[in-house]
């Protein structure tokens, strides 16, 4: 995966000339725990410690950056990855089987809390110190900002309080990290994989840009930008097989841009997807949506 990602980032970026390039960080989502030898048994969660600064979990992701980084022409700012510390558990919690549904993490995260929160809470702290060591080390590999990706538990047991007391702590200390090395970030909430979220838990969040799921969280890109005190909003695509950006023509894309536009007006807005696209996504089809945002006004003036 690393030597793919590597000879194939510079070739997809030249097919579809972005305005600005999120370096993906495939194979290190989520990494093994200091001193863990099971994260779904509380009794070695527990035993947890933080990660040493030379673990391949972290010299592996300067190595895969630098080298994505390197075969780039730089014409585009770069950003990269970084997971919240919350989400980075649930997904240790079903690495070892790729095939379960990602719905089965959040249940055995919530199933762990519920049982033992004071080990869950410990454990979140020592991977968000982690977590700042990664976003450190993304900065020595010369990138220039992050798309901090953070996501509600999706399990009725884990609600507002665990996200107020525990999850808003955890993040708002990751995004004060990534303030410190970076002056572009991206508070990503995600809607992956039909995913919700209370968009307004994360009003305060301090990051200038905001993407979040629009076809799902209920709020369009416009309503977004008050809702966010007039933060950039970035978005407004919906990233399944059943969305227009993958299954529709040129004429459609065009007018799904158009909309989205119209309905957002024309500053403090970044036209993307919500959330990654599918890999079979027609590179013509991000081309075209990309056309139709930079045609927006010339042809509104000359339809006029």
């Amino acid at each position: 995966m690393f030597e793919e990602d590597v000879a194939k980032e510079p070739e997809y970026v030249k097919s579809v000339e972005p305005d600005f390039i999120k370096l993906m960080n495939d194979g290190y989502f989520t990494y093994k725990f200091g001193n863990v030898k099971d994260p779904k048994n509380l009794e070695s969660l527990a035993k947890i410690k933080p990660i040493d600064d030379d673990d391949p979990w972290l010299k592996n992701q300067f190595k895969l950056i630098s080298r994505q980084l390197n075969d780039l022409d730089g014409s585009a700012i770069t950003l990269s990855n970084v997971f919240s510390a919350v989400t980075l558990f649930k997904w240790a919690l079903v690495v070892d089987s790729p095939d379960e549904d990602l719905s089965k993490a959040d249940k055995l995260f919530a199933d762990l809390y519920t049982e033992s929160p004071e080990v869950v809470i410990n454990a979140l702290n020592v991977i968000k110190d982690d977590i700042k060591k990664q976003i450190q080390v993304e900065h020595a590999a010369g990138v220039k900002g992050v798309l901090f990706s953070t996501q509600e538990i999706q399990d009725e047991r884990i609600g507002q309080s665990f996200f107020n007391e525990t999850q808003k702590k955890l993040d708002t200390e990751l995004i004060d990290e990534i303030n410190k090395y970076f002056k572009t970030g991206i508070l990503h909430i995600c809607g992956f994989d039909g995913a919700t979220n209370h968009l307004p838990w994360f009003v305060d969040y301090k990051l200038p840009i905001v993407n979040w799921a629009t076809k799902i969280d209920g709020y369009l890109l416009g309503q977004g930008k008050k809702l966010f005190k007039d933060k950039v909003v970035f978005g407004g695509l919906g990233n399944t097989t059943n969305d227009v950006l993958f299954k529709g023509d040129q004429k459609q894309i065009q007018a799904e841009i158009d909309d989205l536009i119209a309905e957002a007006g024309v500053k403090g807005v970044i036209i993307g997807a919500d959330c990654t696209v599918p890999r079979e996504t027609p590179v013509e089809h991000i081309r075209w949506a990309a056309e139709a945002a930079h045609s927006y006004l010339v042809r509104k003036k000359q339809n006029k």
